[in-house]
């Protein structure tokens, strides 16, 4: 290369140079070149996606901008990932408070919130409640339904309601839960009464919670339990929020969520209706914990339409909204957050409310004392069965 032109080559080389290595300020930074860096963008990105979608905070009374300002000067250069995590569960745990909401850290460390749960309750239900109940050996094995009649008294039915949530998500599977359901009611439907036990009912999917509470409606037209709404725009406010959905929306377009849409409405699935062959509307006692949650709670609202059923236990957990799963964009994929989406309220004594975050009470709240529990009591049964008697 020939003197000029080498010089007019290095100078133009020198001037790309001095052009990368002179990006204007507001450019994005690279999320992989300092640990910092990375941890102020996953933590950005957490927070625009509850800013966005998240629709609760005026129900809890959270300022989400200010949970931003607190938090973020917190992250530094030297932020780690277990740091970062930390701050994620105070946040969980102390501002959000919402069992339908989390974070994930590289599938194996996870945020959870959970209320405080009546030590007594959990070791009545856990030592004592079996031992009083006759069970059908063919539907212990089953995941959704175990029933029986009590050993006290065999003219009393009894329903273990485990959880709602499907094996799989197929139509067969619903209809496969219909069947054991449909099961249990024709073998029990002579009986003077049913409890239904849904105390460590974690929840699932309302059309399963629908279809067992369809089967106790004495009510021959359809009943609107549910109405749901979802953010519109950004913000802390109710007005942040849209109307009331009255038509199915299948969700915003997001890349980062299962399924590819985000906050879906669907009004259909409101509205519960007598189900199966025929009803029992004879008496039934439904018995709720704190461990009560979700789709449990979905089906306790709507066996409390119903003046044949008294509920007895404890008060539900409180959690309504349906959610969805982000996996963030910024952080290598390391980082997760699970999000509720919407703003439920509950068809409950004529009037639609909230129960997020309070739960639903029961028309008999009982709590056991440590020497019931010793003694093998379970009091939530024996109310139950002087309830039906």
């Amino acid at each position: 290369m020939k003197g000029k032109n080498r010089f007019l080559f290095f100078l133009l080389l020198s001037l790309i140079i001095l052009g990368v290595s002179c990006k204007k300020d507001d450019d994005s930074p690279t999320p992989s070149k300092t640990t910092g860096v990375e941890q102020q963008l996953v933590f950005k990105e957490f927070w625009d996606i509850y800013d966005r979608h998240y629709p609760l905070f005026f129900r809890k009374g959270v300022d989400w901008q200010s949970v931003y300002d607190t938090y973020n000067p917190q992250i530094t250069a030297s932020t780690t990932d277990q740091q970062l995590f930390q701050i994620f569960n105070t946040i969980m745990s102390t501002v959000i408070r919402d069992g339908h909401t989390e974070v994930t850290y590289s599938e194996n460390r996870q945020t959870l919130f959970e209320p405080e749960f009546s030590q007594e309750v959990i070791d009545m239900v856990e030592n004592n409640t079996a031992s009083k109940v006759d069970i059908v050996a063919s539907s212990a094995q089953n995941s959704y339904i175990s029933y029986g009649t009590l050993k006290s008294n065999p003219n009393i039915g009894y329903i273990n309601s485990k959880n709602f949530e499907p094996v799989n998500e197929s139509d067969s599977e619903f209809n496969q839960y219909r069947a054991i359901v449909d099961e249990a009611l024709t073998a029990l439907q002579a009986k003077d009464g049913i409890i239904i036990d849904v105390r460590t009912n974690g929840g699932g999917q309302g059309p399963f919670a629908f279809y067992l509470a369809g089967r106790f409606l004495s009510t021959p037209s359809p009943i609107e339990l549910v109405r749901q709404r979802i953010k519109s725009t950004t913000g802390s406010s109710e007005s942040s929020l849209a109307n009331w959905a009255t038509q199915e929306f299948i969700g915003f377009p997001d890349s980062r969520v299962e399924g590819g849409y985000v906050a879906g409405v669907f009004p259909e699935d409101n509205t519960i209706e007598a189900s199966g062959d025929f009803q029992f509307t004879k008496k039934v006692a439904v018995l709720t914990a704190k461990s009560t949650a979700s789709a449990a709670e979905y089906f306790t609202a709507a066996m409390k339409t119903q003046s044949h059923v008294k509920t007895i236990g404890e008060t539900t957990f409180g959690i309504f909204a349906g959610s969805d799963i982000f996996t963030l964009t910024n952080g290598k994929g390391k980082w997760k957050t699970r999000v509720s989406t919407h703003d439920v309220e509950m068809n409950y004594n004529g009037a639609f409310q909230s129960f997020e975050g309070i739960g639903i009470q029961p028309d008999e709240v009982l709590l056991p004392t440590a020497s019931q529990v010793s003694s093998g009591a379970d009091i939530h049964l024996e109310a139950a069965i002087d309830y039906i008697n």
